[in-house]
């Protein structure tokens, strides 16, 4: 995972086509020169104390060894003047600081009472930290000044923003700012002596301890709901600000090692280019992706810590986490990992907004232009688990007759004279999303969909992964399409291929155990033969990857792959974690084999997955020997006008052969596992021998699939760099179809724009 991740992001493809290679930005520089995220799965799968992440070289020219890393950098990435900072024009006096640190602690107090006394009907031994729906009921019962009115709400709302993993967290923090009506006119500061006393008090009931080294925040008769919110906006933005520190500084829990280790946890959120780091305390005009991202590269939490000072509270990661706990902000089990990572955890209203724009956008180039076919008269077939939302491939068989064939019958499957063209649908995420667009911009920050045992973060909002992007049943659907014709012995017939962007209609959204059930009842072969069909050619790609090396055939027995998955409980106010193990050579249930000598966690050998697998692997190899096949146009005049340069470059994943000779001794102890019947030991053990995946815009040999060439690009809802071979792709064919319309005298339509062709 972590080398996939690694290699993937190094493929650029230019602005335009016309860049030549030697002029083209950085690896890291993609669209607008600002690198995706794609580190996301290395970050939270990788501790510490774990190898460096991926592209240490897009920091090394910006960075001296062993500097530490407050990152404060000048406009230009210069790291000459690491004291540099941004100065705050909204600095505080020393006692203008205390009064604002003084009111934030005022109402993280406010909040633990309320939590207190919401929590005095519950039995004695409930100790979960959870607040039932009644005891949330009467916190927020209280009625406060209109949001309209509220100075300090309204400077709060939306300020914390992916520090919170659920938007309940982070409305209780934007909560905390709000002004009961009944307390409106108070003119009274809690006193800094009282809040002292009764921030141990408050701690010691709350947490039944009363040691003090513990954090001791506690309760006493005293009233702390008179608070008084500063008149001077100032304070407030300082208390907000101070409260995102805290956050951060509890983010940071379990990271352990020195400065330089810790930098590069957050290497990935570097953008050349980035202005210096903002004094302490300065107050960011608009909280927006950029923002967040600057704010976590910072990490700036020496305000987090004074807030635990004045909170007598232990100022540790690890103090400040059990506040965030405490407060209800946090759950128990709070990804923090995902937190400082820096990917976005939610999308912004903005984000959103534009997502909905899209959805009704119905501006078409391919349509437009006619490159779009109509291919809803095949019957489409999507496979897919049973929770996938976001379909991105669905799968079609064409009967092509030969020329002496006079049969009219298209549906029988005995017919000898027929050969069959396979097609591979892939969602046309880039006619919604197109270079350029907002919607776009949004996918950038992310990079990828993440999958974690609690939820799934998408690339895209879920009115579009899920909505019109996703390849659902019985709806017209835009994809971009490949068919291919076969060899006798599964290669492909590089003449056969076609590449055209598409109209479908989707039939049949199955599981793999439903298409598996098919199969077994020989329904697959009947009335549904296409999936016997795609069966058949499945398994004649396999035995023709394994015939060139594939490491299918040089790893018969594959390591267990685990799955975890957590899902939530409102009853027990816990998480229900379970464990799945299976080999990966299938998707089917786990079912654990008896008898002596077999394997616990081998799966039935499932079909649904092998014509998934060969299918996708062979729309990969196949885009790679059409895009061979291609010529770079030449630049020719014709009445006036001249043609488009029209050039197009795509990202290689390359694999080398392992390097048996010179590891002799090695590779005879490999084949003894083997013969020995050791199966995991002799994986494990061949692992050694595979070298790293690269990527690059040359062609070459993919040993690992056993392929002459392969791109990877068939999952473009979930993958950013899928979609860029998509956008690639897209453009190469609008311009051949310019170039056309030039050559014959045709006017362009005037619908048609140069982003639409990739003419910046």
């Amino acid at each position: 995972l972590n080398n996939n991740f690694s290699k993937v992001s190094s493929f650029v493809y230019p602005k335009t086509s016309t860049i030549p290679s030697s002029t083209r930005p950085p690896a890291a520089n993609w669209i607008d020169e600002k690198p995706p995220l794609l580190f996301w799965n290395q970050i939270l799968l990788s501790s510490p104390l774990s190898r460096s992440t991926p592209h240490q070289g897009n920091l090394q020219a910006a960075r001296k060894p062993n500097q530490s890393n407050n990152f404060n950098r000048s406009s230009n990435g210069d790291q000459s003047s690491p004291s540099k900072r941004l100065p705050n024009p909204d600095k505080l006096t020393k006692e203008e600081k205390e009064q604002s640190l003084q009111y934030l602690a005022s109402l993280i107090k406010r909040r633990l009472r309320q939590i207190k006394d919401a929590k005095q009907s519950t039995l004695e031994n409930d100790v979960s930290n959870d607040l039932d729906s009644k005891q949330r009921e009467k916190i927020e019962s209280a009625e406060f000044v209109t949001e309209e009115e509220d100075v300090a709400y309204q400077l709060a709302k939306g300020r914390f923003i992916d520090l919170a993993t659920t938007v309940k967290g982070e409305k209780i923090l934007e909560d905390m700012f709000r002004t009961p009506v009944a307390l409106a006119a108070s003119e009274s500061l809690t006193s800094a002596a009282d809040d002292t006393q009764e921030s141990k008090d408050v701690n010691n009931e709350m947490t039944g301890n009363n040691d003090d080294n513990s954090n001791n925040i506690n309760n006493s008769d005293d009233n702390i709901d008179t608070i008084q919110t500063p008149t001077d906006p100032r304070l407030i933005k300082h208390a907000i600000t101070s409260l995102q520190s805290l956050l951060l500084y509890a983010m940071q829990i379990g990271i352990k090692g020195p400065t330089e280790m810790q930098n590069k946890l957050v290497r990935h959120l570097f953008r050349p280019g980035d202005a210096p780091q903002e004094e302490s305390g300065t107050w960011i005009p608009e909280w927006n992706g950029e923002a967040i991202r600057r704010f976590k590269f910072f990490r700036e939490t020496e305000l987090g810590k004074d807030v635990l000072a004045a909170l007598i509270w232990k100022r540790t990661a690890q103090g400040a986490r059990d506040l965030m706990v405490e407060l209800g902000v946090w759950g128990r089990h709070e990804d923090t990992a995902l937190l400082r990572s820096g990917f976005p955890i939610r999308f912004l209203e903005e984000e959103e907004r534009v997502s909905k724009e899209a959805e009704n956008n119905t501006h078409d180039p391919d349509r437009i232009l006619g490159l779009r076919k109509d291919l809803r008269n095949f019957k489409v077939y999507t496979i897919d688990g049973d929770s996938t939302l976001d379909i991105d491939d669905g799968i079609s068989v064409e009967v092509l007759k030969s020329s002496d064939d006079k049969s009219n019958d298209t549906t029988d499957p005995d017919n000898s004279q027929r050969r069959y063209r396979y097609w591979i649908h892939i969602a046309d995420v880039d006619r919604w999303a197109p270079r350029g667009s907002p919607l776009l911009k949004a996918a950038e920050r992310r990079g990828t969909s993440l999958y974690l045992a609690t939820s799934t973060l998408c690339m895209f909002p879920p009115n579009m992964s899920s909505g019109v992007m996703s390849l659902e049943s019985y709806d017209d659907k835009h994809a971009l399409s490949l068919g291919v014709e076969l060899n006798a012995d599964g290669s492909i017939i590089p003449s056969s291929i076609l590449v055209t962007p598409s109209m479908i209609q989707v039939d049949y959204r199955l599981s793999y155990d439903q298409v598996d059930e098919m199969l077994d009842e020989g329904v697959g072969y009947t009335e549904e033969w296409q999936i016997g069909a795609m069966l058949e050619a499945a398994t004649k790609r396999r035995a023709h990857r394994v015939a060139h090396g594939s490491t299918e055939g040089m790893v018969p027995f594959p390591i267990p792959k685990g799955v975890v998955s957590a899902e939530y409980d409102e009853e027990k106010g816990d998480y229900d974690v379970s464990l799945k193990i299976e080999t990966t050579h299938n998707s089917g249930a786990n079912v654990t084999l008896e008898g002596e000598g077999d394997d616990p966690y081998a799966s039935p050998v499932s079909s649904s997955q092998l014509i998934v697998t060969e299918m996708m692997i062979m729309a990969g190899e196949a885009i790679g020997k059409w895009h061979q096949a291609q010529t770079t146009q030449e630049i020719t005049v014709s009445d006036g006008l001249a043609q488009l340069p029209n050039e197009l470059k795509l990202p290689y994943r390359r694999q080398p052969a392992p390097d048996f000779k010179s590891r002799e001794a090695e590779s005879r102890h490999m084949d003894f596992l083997y013969a020995m019947n050791k199966r995991y030991p002799h994986a494990w053990y061949a692992r050694r021998f595979f070298n790293s995946v690269q990527v690059s815009e040359d062609a070459g040999p993919h040993f690992g699939m056993g392929l002459e060439c392969y791109v990877q690009w068939t999952s473009p809802i979930r993958r950013l760099t899928d979609l860029q071979v998509h956008a690639a792709l897209k453009r190469y064919l609008r311009k051949k179809r310019i170039n056309l319309l030039i050559q014959k005298g045709i006017p362009i339509p005037a619908d048609i724009a140069s982003m639409d062709v990739g003419c910046d």
